[in-house]
């Protein structure tokens, strides 16, 4: 990404004044050498979806996070054009292509899957949430499944607090509108109601308002018709033998030289989700996410020199995990310190 390149700042509502959103604008004018202005006509939505995505076209998949992962973050300045192609996602969720927001949306959680980014979603979290709103209330089928599954990636990066109980105040109304339309699309209600279900999980500790969404959920699973009742069956079946004969197939998670036991059906259960949401991402968060650590009782992520990571045969890409992790904590502890020296100075 050559240095020279102005950088557009994503702001409240958009950010289509620069980057990548301007596609979606309205006619307006553009000042030429000679400081003139002249009309520019708004392009069509075939026209836009091929000028817009042209400056993300890197990371128009959102399966290139998946793959590449943070290791691509290795080299320097990385991280800035990264952040510099979310910049253009997030205008490009306000594009007039139906398809070009949807790529957007997509390559937006495929980041968030890939790669821990809290500083850089606290700055953009309202703007990010309004996107997710707009394109849940005016989208159709696909587009409001992109969103859906974008706004629950974000919570899981939030984490507990204000922050992610400000997104399920704005996008709950929403999803739930979505999950009881009975005219809208199965997937579009299956992926709101997972959304639905892991953002109240994350972002509410109010016994009522978990109450209120079991009751929408137990209504949409009551008029839903059982499709798959083979598998339905099966799992029934396992549910009644661990209850029973107190049976439970465990299983084992490795993620580095960390292991995880899922040795419960509430356990089970919630794994499975967190993997639907995160996909290919998820033993990158449970390796480096703090939330994740301690909903599976993980504890803080785990720090290994240089010296340990060699001897162990784990792969480049999950060594650079726990790079990463150790330099985030050192980074965290020095702020610490700094802060605690400032405030000595300042007493005396």
């Amino acid at each position: 990404m050559p240095k020279s390149k102005k950088r557009n700042t994503a702001h409240r509502g958009g950010g289509s004044g620069g980057g990548g959103g301007g596609s979606g604008a309205d006619a307006g004018t553009a000042t030429t050498a000679g400081g003139q202005h002249r009309n520019i006509q708004p392009f069509s939505d075939e026209d836009a979806s091929i000028e817009t995505m042209s400056h993300c076209s890197g990371y128009s998949d959102p399966s290139s996070f998946a793959e590449d992962g943070p290791e691509v973050l290795d080299e320097e300045g990385t991280q800035e054009d990264l952040e510099y192609k979310l910049k253009g996602f997030i205008d490009l969720t306000l594009d007039k292509s139906a398809k070009t927001r949807q790529a957007a949306l997509e390559g937006l959680r495929g980041a968030l899957a890939s790669k821990l980014l809290s500083e850089f979603l606290l700055e953009r979290r309202m703007t990010l949430t309004d996107s997710i709103e707009r394109c849940l209330k005016k989208g159709k089928s696909d587009e409001q499944r992109a969103a859906a599954a974008l706004a629950s990636v974000l919570c899981v990066q939030l984490g507990p607090g204000i922050e992610s109980e400000e997104v399920l105040k704005t996008l709950g109304p929403v999803l739930k509108k979505i999950i009881c339309d009975g005219a809208a699309s199965t997937q579009a209600r299956q992926t709101c109601a997972t959304c639905f279900g892991v953002c109240c999980f994350i972002a509410t500790d109010d016994i009522s308002e978990l109450y209120a969404a079991l009751d929408c959920l137990e209504g949409l699973f009551s008029r839903a018709g059982l499709k798959d009742k083979r598998k339905q069956r099966s799992v029934f079946r396992d549910v009644l033998r661990a209850v029973e004969d107190r049976d439970f197939p465990t299983e084992t998670v490795k993620f580095g030289p960390e292991r995880m036991y899922i040795d419960c059906w509430v356990k089970k259960h919630t794994y499975d989700t967190f993997k639907e949401v995160l996909g290919s991402g998820m033993q990158y968060h449970l390796q480096s996410n703090e939330f994740l650590r301690h909903v599976f009782e993980l504890g803080p992520p785990v720090m290994l020199d240089a010296a340990t990571l060699k001897t162990m045969k784990i792969s480049r890409f999950e060594r650079h995990l726990y790079n990463s992790a150790a330099f985030k904590a050192r980074t965290k502890a020095r702020s610490k310190c700094r802060d605690k020296r400032a405030d000595v100075g300042e007493f005396f």
